[in-house]
């Protein structure tokens, strides 16, 4: 009892001897110690997108890949084929954001329908699926059965072939489109901006200033204004050049690493197949073959180095031969703006015209 009335006597002699107006005052609004203080946020949540946040993006993949796969065709030795109707689409596809990095977790059944028909006018029908599109799988590497639904013979087998093959070449090429999609449009809004520390009287980054107790209230603040974020703006082009040269000429100087890397004079690779990444300039640009046609078209998924993480532009270029010369149209989309002028210098100096120079493909006019 002795030790127990003589605490309570300490703790009243305490709370006599504070001085309310300094010792027991509240901290006022932005006078605390840095050191525990959130950074505010517009949004006030998930400062510095440190916690796990997930976005459904099921329904959105639905839609999105029943806009991209319908009425793919092909053709080849033996008939043509197009994909007539998605049948189903079954699975989850889920879009998450921890410490700022972007996270993908699909796994998707798509069964199509295609119809086609032999060389001889014979209607051909059958389906296709892809039994497991997933995170844990390239692109490249995904599966396209393909059925006959109509009566097996020779001929409908070789226009099945078509579809397996070439087909699967564009169905791949079509989903890499929608994986594009989903990480650099869907899901771009998971990753919250995060608003600039202000400055800290000249502290060293990471170490907090010194906390100073004062006994006179500190003079108002000015409330620091808010800086906009700046969000890039980009910008598509067209560009044509003529080439005394055959159209398979001017495709394989374009795909070979060999070629590519006589006239540009740099460091590149090239693995021209759909899927297949390449860079050029010492790795200045990169990309990826999205779709190819010997001696006809290129598409590619193209990029400077410098780029915001993640952003591709989509550059298409389409050759027609004449009777003594082709044709090359470039058809460039989601240029960041600032480097639009320089990217178009690109293609014409340190492509095109070396490329006529160095390979003897002529001089043809420009034409812009």
């Amino acid at each position: 009892i002795a030790q127990s009335v003589s605490g309570l006597y300490a703790v009243f002699q305490l709370s006599t001897s504070l001085n309310p107006e300094t010792d027991c005052a509240m901290a006022k609004w932005g006078e605390g110690d840095p050191r525990w203080i959130v950074e505010e946020r517009e949004d006030g949540t998930n400062a510095d997108n440190w916690h796990w946040t997930e976005k459904k993006a099921t329904a959105w993949s639905d839609k999105t890949i029943r806009t991209l796969l319908p009425d793919l065709a092909v053709d080849g030795p033996g008939g043509k084929a197009r994909i007539t109707e998605i049948d189903s689409i079954t699975g989850d596809v889920i879009a998450n954001c921890r410490k700022g990095k972007l996270i993908f977790f699909y796994e998707v059944v798509i069964k199509v329908k295609w119809t086609g028909e032999t060389d001889d006018g014979t209607v051909v029908n059958g389906t296709g699926e892809i039994p497991n599109l997933s995170e844990e799988q390239d692109i490249e590497d995904v599966e396209f059965k393909v059925k006959l639904t109509s009566d097996e013979t020779s001929e409908r087998k070789k226009v099945k072939e078509i579809m397996r093959k070439k087909g699967g070449d564009l169905v791949r090429t079509q989903l890499a489109t929608w994986l594009r999609m989903l990480k650099e449009e869907y899901a771009s809004d998971l990753v919250k901006p995060a608003k600039k520390a202000a400055a800290n009287g000249g502290a060293s980054p990471g170490v907090p200033a010194p906390v100073k107790v004062a006994a006179q209230p500190a003079a108002p603040k000015a409330s620091p204004k808010k800086a906009e974020a700046s969000q890039p703006k980009y910008k598509d082009f067209t560009l044509a050049d003529e080439f005394k040269c055959t159209a398979m000429d001017l495709f394989s100087a374009i795909c070979t690493q060999e070629k590519v890397q006589a006239y540009t004079q740099s460091e590149c690779k090239m693995d021209p197949k759909i899927g297949g990444e390449f860079t050029m300039f010492g790795g200045n640009v990169q990309g990826v073959f999205e779709k190819l046609e010997p001696g006809k078209l290129i598409q590619q998924a193209w990029r400077f180095k410098h780029w915001p993480a993640g952003h591709f532009s989509t550059v298409v270029l389409k050759i027609t031969e004449t009777e003594d010369k082709c044709k090359l149209s470039l058809t460039q989309k989601g240029v960041p703006e600032s480097d639009l002028e320089s990217t178009k210098a690109g293609w014409k100096n340190h492509q095109w015209d070396r490329m006529k120079a160095i390979l003897g493909f002529g001089s043809g006019l420009s034409i812009f």
